[in-house]
């Protein structure tokens, strides 16, 4: 940076966009909240730096921010961090409308990984699925200082924390290392609950996952849709079940959740081309 110095000013939205300041600033960690759309091209906001620890959401658009040394676009689906120190301003192309979320907060971010060096910001990119729990947490946080007592304060400092762990996760994207693992407690789960009828939604709920997501994660680590890896370790395990425990068919289909015996008897004859009992005769050779 230069050395020129910033105003520490809160440049308020146009008349007619919605914010929020409390009236006793002494008695609150959060400062300010926006929301809504924003035309930075016709209403820029000068650089400036703030008494507080700035959020920004951008949930449609791509508006500039502006700093001493240049401007950035910050794309939809994007959050920075602002540090008090870091004198910033926005603006946009002509005719541009994007559409943010805005927190002011007293107290610096709870982890050190989301605080920016001094005179710095941080942006961060967010799925889908993130956005909307901010977007949702935000929508909270307006509610809350609509009856600003001693619930809402509290009710303000669990947004605090939820937000800083939406963004921790986002700055800690799942690893390989994090893959190898997920896959590991899905197949403990499969081993664990063998006969579950439903594995697919089943998993998806114990690994906090979309089905696309695990979808993923199967063809990642075993080339194959889950649906189709589920199918073949079945059906290796009703074999090892028939040929090493000598189990009966009716038996192997209850332990392994089908509701009839011949559903298995077909599933079996489908995949390895003999009947169950076949299969289990020729083991015994």
């Amino acid at each position: 940076m230069s050395g020129k110095t910033y105003p520490r000013r809160l440049y308020l939205p146009p008349a007619g966009r919605p914010r929020w300041l409390p009236r006793d600033p002494d008695a609150w960690d959060l400062l300010y909240l926006s929301w809504g759309r924003r035309w930075f091209r016709d209403n820029p906001i000068p650089i400036a730096m703030h008494d507080g620890w700035v959020y920004v959401a951008i949930l449609d658009g791509a508006p500039r921010l502006v700093t001493d040394s240049g401007s950035q676009q910050i794309r939809a689906g994007s959050v920075i961090v602002v540090h008090p120190d870091c004198a910033y301003g926005w603006t946009d192309r002509p005719r541009r409308l994007c559409r943010i979320l805005t927190w002011l907060w007293r107290s610096a971010p709870a982890l050190a990984t989301l605080q920016p060096p001094a005179g710095g910001f941080l942006c961060l990119k967010l799925d889908r699925a993130a956005m909307r729990r901010l977007a949702a947490l935000h929508a909270n946080s307006v509610r809350e200082v609509a009856t600003p007592d001693e619930v809402a304060v509290l009710s303000l400092h669990c947004a605090r924390l939820e937000l800083d762990i939406i963004l921790a996760r986002a700055e800690n994207r799942p690893s390989a290392v994090d893959s190898r693992y997920r896959m590991k407690l899905a197949m403990e789960f499969l081993r664990n609950n063998i006969a579950e009828r439903q594995p697919v939604q089943r998993l998806c709920e114990y690994l906090q996952v979309t089905p696309a997501a695990l979808n993923a994660l199967f063809r990642q680590h075993s080339g194959e849709s889950v649906k189709r890896f589920l199918l073949r370790w079945r059906m290796q395990v009703a074999r090892a079940k028939l040929r090493d425990e000598r189990l009966p068919a009716k038996q192997v289909a209850f332990e392994l959740g089908y509701r009839h015996a011949n559903d298995f008897s077909r599933a079996f004859k489908r995949f390895f081309g003999v009947t169950a009992r076949v299969a289990q005769h020729r083991a015994k050779k």
